[in-house]
């Protein structure tokens, strides 16, 4: 990452990212391997931290994109396989105005989950110039294509009599969710993402924005600014699912559809408003009869 200052004027250059892992074992949300996950061989971790105070123009520019296969990459889809996507895309312009600017982005193929990001904005425009505002826009995406297994669990649960060669049906999975700011003139705005395909696929996405309140009470001395922010904000999660209904012994195909699911939903706010929206996919990933008790609390996303 490059900082460059000219006459007030910041400008941060986010490297793109683009990598691409094979893996070569499974790995189930238990801590023992499983038939519907993807553990891979790589263990390259990217970390970055940002924190600034701009008086003037600050832009950046972020793209993220892994993918993950428990086989080969390829064009084709073989006997079992797992294969896992995600893309991270973020810009930022704030222009003429006080910005204060956090960032966390960590992204790790070995653990869950794969992708972090966790960011906070507080933007004034200056009030004397014509040309003041922010614009921000962050997309992420999940995409997990599963070919099935016949085998049933691969942990201590699965060794029960009753439970061996279990079947657990092909299944595709796309997930995307972002939001955006468009000519804002006053806010204080948090995001946070959170991406796992490597586990049972989830992805989460939020965001709160708002005025000159608790949450941004350092953005205006005189704290005269209101409770609200000012300009266009969205916020919006689509999803396509389908899921088949038996599993293949050792053979590509065929696979009956069991269901399909389909979900769309983006809201808009303009003007001065307080906004606040917070999205979840979880892939319910079938227990095969195997009663699920561990653990008893969950990290919080």
């Amino acid at each position: 990452m490059a900082i460059h200052k000219v006459v007030g004027i910041v400008t941060i250059i986010a490297v793109v990212f683009t990598i691409a892992f094979i893996a070569v074992a499974t790995a189930d949300r238990d801590p023992a391997p499983g038939p519907s996950s993807i553990v891979p061989c790589e263990t390259a971790k990217i970390t970055t931290v940002t924190d600034i105070e701009s008086h003037g123009t600050l832009t950046e520019s972020v793209a993220y994109h892994l993918t993950l296969s428990s086989e080969d990459i390829n064009n084709s889809l073989g006997d079992e396989e797992r294969v896992g996507e995600i893309k991270y895309e973020a810009s930022l312009a704030a222009v003429d105005g006080f910005t204060w600017y956090t960032n966390t982005f960590v992204a790790d193929a070995t653990s869950a989950p794969n992708l972090a990001d966790e960011k906070r904005i507080g933007y004034i425009a200056n009030n004397n110039s014509l040309t003041a505002w922010l614009d921000a826009t962050e997309n992420v995406g999940m995409s997990r294509v599963f070919e099935g297994n016949d085998n049933g669990l691969n942990d201590i649960g699965g060794l029960c009599p009753f439970q061996q060669g279990q079947c657990i049906p092909a299944s595709c999975t796309e997930v995307a969710a972002g939001s955006q700011q468009s000519r804002v003139t006053l806010v204080s705005a948090s995001t946070k993402t959170s991406i796992t395909v490597t586990e049972s696929p989830r992805l989460h996405y939020e965001i709160d924005a708002r005025g000159n309140d608790v949450r941004g009470y350092w953005a205006d001395d005189a704290h005269t600014e209101g409770p609200y922010g000012v300009g266009t904000v969205s916020a919006g999660m689509k999803v396509s699912s389908t899921e088949g209904r038996t599993c293949t012994n050792n053979t590509l195909g065929p696979y009956p559809k069991a269901g399909t699911m389909t979900y769309s939903d983006v809201i808009t706010a303009s003007g001065m408003w307080k906004f606040s929206k917070s999205m979840t996919y979880q892939s319910q990933i079938p227990s095969v009869g195997i009663p699920r008790q561990w653990p008893v609390f969950h990290t919080p996303a």
